[in-house]
């Protein structure tokens, strides 16, 4: 099953995915968060999280010409690879992935975009989250085929989409389905 969350940035996706993962038991699963380490949106640094790792910082914002994407920042292309790549290979054992959340910058990577590619030809359950403005260029690369459920997250329909990934997972109410750190 793969299911991929998208909406606008501030809409609630990451809410809903962590949401989600809870009622999942998905603990850890494989795969990242990125973040603002703290600081606002738009903070000068961009962090990347593994979730059974540490936060590492992924791209930073630069003046001048706008660099990843259409964006004021620029990749660390290598770094991020090494350790994108690295977080989705417990997807080969049946981990399920979780990815909060791929935007623009992300796109900056083709090792990582193969990997990521890859695991959506996998057998692994996958739950994604993409921001609306990435998300024709990221459904083209993973496959639209692959998604199964595509979710929009909105106010209206924020509340509900947690129940409704752990059921379309096929976690009954009250199971729980964890996964020990390899």
């Amino acid at each position: 099953m793969k299911i991929v969350l998208c909406g606008e940035i501030g809409s609630g996706k990451s809410t809903v995915a962590r949401a989600a993962l809870r009622q999942l038991g998905w603990d850890p699963p494989a795969g990242f968060s990125t973040h603002w380490g703290g600081a606002g949106r738009g903070a000068d640094v961009l962090y990347f999280e593994p979730w059974a790792g540490e936060p590492q910082p992924m791209a930073r914002r630069i003046a001048g010409p706008a660099a990843s994407g259409g964006l004021p920042y620029e990749l660390d292309r290598a770094k991020f690879a090494k350790v994108s790549v690295a977080s989705l290979a417990a997807a080969a054992e049946g981990r399920p992935v979780a990815i909060d959340e791929l935007g623009l910058i992300e796109l900056g990577s083709a090792e990582f975009i193969a990997a990521l590619a890859e695991v959506f030809r996998g057998p692994a359950p996958v739950l994604a989250v993409i921001q609306q403005r990435a998300l024709d260029r990221w459904l083209a690369i993973l496959g639209r085929e692959r998604v199964d459920h595509l979710l929009a997250v909105a106010p209206a329909t924020r509340a509900a989409l947690p129940a409704k990934i752990a059921a379309l997972f096929g976690l009954n109410p009250g199971a729980v389905r964890r996964f020990s750190t390899p």
